[in-house]
């Protein structure tokens, strides 16, 4: 082809997503960090209730606003609503000043999104590695130049499922410059269990830092695509001028707002992940392979130079999970916690295939 592609987008390696195999019920999925469970039933009546208006362009955003301020202590005009949590870390890139000369900070692995995107938008990108798995965030405050503006946490971290701490957290923004802002993911924060994961919404005020949160994981909407972000009202006041007009769904908006309202479902679904990384860790070392302990709802699993092998191996056994060859994990596969049958049915194919 002749076209003009910009150079910044010819050096973004190809990111593989994942193996789509439509909903075929013999299928064991456990490579996406999915829930394993439909909505709640409280979903379901109101997206039936709502399509007799799709006809219309979605409304709604200040309800679902309204509902997440009143949740988690905060106002509504501190609260921003995206197509998943892709669109707000895009939105981030798109306000802040960007281009060459100009610095985004990330821990290396972590969410691929970051850097790709940050890549789009000409970002120099830092990435900073683990130290026993964890984000040190003394490594990446170090990293902190003149040039620094934006850092991307991921807490609890994916790949790995591990988290910073509460004063390590509030140690660090101490020593941040107020012209850099600090994007704390938080897709996962629903399943840490961890007394000392940080409070990040108590941060808010004073401090450049804004919260990413999914109703992807814990709420099962993966497949309508909606999260939200809680900043200073001025900061998000920004963010909201770069986004596409309608970005988010009737059916996103209106779901996630019943979502937040069934707490009975949330517990369920927060029970069965503890129960299923149970299990995991107990079968796991019965088998002698290692695993990184995770706030998360998924488990970063050792198995060695055949860790790509057995992956394919799983496959042929109609079970999907993550080889971590593109985090630069090539020994480990990642698995998400599925229902009690899946989990079952994932070790004991690992079982025969080890």
């Amino acid at each position: 082809m002749k076209l003009t592609i910009h150079d910044d987008v010819k050096k973004i390696p190809y990111y593989p997503k994942a193996m789509m195999y439509g909903f075929d019920e013999g299928w064991v999925r456990l490579s996406s960090n999915e829930n394993p469970f439909p909505p709640s039933p409280k979903v379901f009546s109101s997206i039936l209730d709502a399509l007799f208006y799709t006809n219309r362009y979605p409304g709604g955003e200040l309800e679902l606003k309204t509902a997440i301020a009143k949740k988690l202590g905060t106002k509504p005009e501190q609260v921003l609503i995206g197509n998943g949590s892709n669109e707000l870390i895009e939105m981030t890139f798109k306000a802040m000043k960007h281009g060459k000369r100009n610095k985004v900070i990330i821990s290396d692995p972590s969410f691929a999104f970051y850097s790709i995107a940050a890549q789009v938008y000409g970002y120099e990108v830092s990435k900073v590695p683990l130290v026993d798995m964890h984000v040190d965030l003394s490594l990446i405050g170090k990293e902190i130049d003149n040039t620094t503006r934006v850092i991307f946490l991921n807490n609890p971290l994916n790949p790995t499922g591990t988290i910073f701490r509460q004063e390590q957290f509030e140690g660090f923004l101490k020593t941040v410059p107020s012209e850099v802002l600090v994007v704390v993911d938080e897709a996962y924060a629903e399943f840490a269990e961890s007394a000392k994961f940080p409070r990040t919404i108590e941060y808010i005020a004073g401090h450049p830092v804004l919260m990413l949160r999914t109703f992807s994981k814990a709420y099962g909407l993966a497949g309508l695509r909606i999260g939200y972000g809680i900043g200073e009202g001025s900061l998000i006041a920004f963010l909201e001028r770069t986004k596409q007009p309608f970005s988010v769904n009737m059916m996103a908006l209106i779901a996630a707002q019943a979502a937040l309202s069934d707490s009975a479902y949330l517990k369920k679904v927060l029970r069965n992940n503890k129960n299923g990384k149970a299990y995991f860790n107990k079968a796991l070392k019965e088998l002698s392979v290692e695993f990184v302990p995770s706030e998360a709802n998924f488990l970063l699993v050792r198995l060695g130079r055949e860790a790509e092998g057995i992956t394919k191996k799983l496959f042929e056994e109609k079970v999907l999970v993550r080889w971590m060859g593109a985090y630069g994990l090539p020994d480990f596969i990642r698995v998400s916690v599925g229902t009690v049958d899946e989990n079952r049915r994932f070790i004991e194919a690992l079982r025969r295939i080890i």
